[in-house]
């Protein structure tokens, strides 16, 4: 059975909630409220069928993270933000084309509901990924 999903493009970076997550600590709530989000716009939530706080799934070339849908204001059709952060990383390619810097914007991404998944803790998530390295 085929799933709907929306593509995306897919881009990063730093917000203030994420920034004052820092501060408080990278396992703490705050930083976990702030950092494990995907905006979508209204269109793409409409056609997922998921509502502020609902699981997606997000997935690119490089891997795939649960994240709690969020509406983003302001976003244009067919874009995602995923502010920086360990979830961001795991579906951000590596490679940085020699600049030093991997590409935190324009990735193509597909995004699906994940109705019933759990979206893991900022320690959950390092865990699987220190699973999953070579």
């Amino acid at each position: 059975m085929a799933r709907t999903g929306v593509e995306v493009l897919l881009i990063s970076g730093r917000t203030l909630r994420q920034g004052r997550g820092l501060e408080v600590g990278k396992l703490s709530p705050d930083y976990f409220d702030a950092v494990s989000v995907c905006e979508l716009d209204e269109t793409a939530m409409s056609v997922l069928g998921v509502t502020d706080g609902d699981p997606v799934l997000v997935e690119t070339i490089e891997g795939s993270v649960v994240l709690h849908a969020r509406l983003g204001r302001g976003l244009e059709p067919g874009t995602a933000f995923v502010p920086a952060g360990p979830y961001a990383n795991a579906v951000i390619p590596a490679d940085t084309w020699e600049s030093g810097m991997p590409d935190f914007k324009g990735v193509r991404a597909m995004v699906f509901s994940a109705s019933g998944q759990k979206v893991p803790s900022v320690a959950e998530l390092l865990a699987q990924v220190m699973e999953d390295a070579p």
